[in-house]
């Protein structure tokens, strides 16, 4: 069971809580809003993304497409 909660804080702090209990293991989670931030949470997340891909290049790399001696047996012939 997956239960959800989100509490603002009493101070005037820009931030609030999150508790999820997943299982039966409950997390709180401190969540700080920031007044003066130039990105959104989407813009932050890809560029979060993009720097752990440029960090972990060499790890990963493109895969080719598969070389078949006969046609697939999903082709339309």
């Amino acid at each position: 069971m997956r239960k959800d909660t989100m509490t603002k804080n009493n101070d005037n702090q820009n931030c609030q809580y999150m508790t999820r209990r997943i299982g039966s293991t409950t997390y709180k989670v401190k969540v700080i809003f920031s007044d003066n931030g130039g990105e959104t949470m989407e813009e932050k997340i890809l560029r979060m993304i993009r720097n752990e891909g440029l960090q972990n290049g060499e790890e990963r790399d493109m895969m080719d497409a598969p070389q078949m001696s006969r046609q697939s047996e999903r082709s339309a012939s």
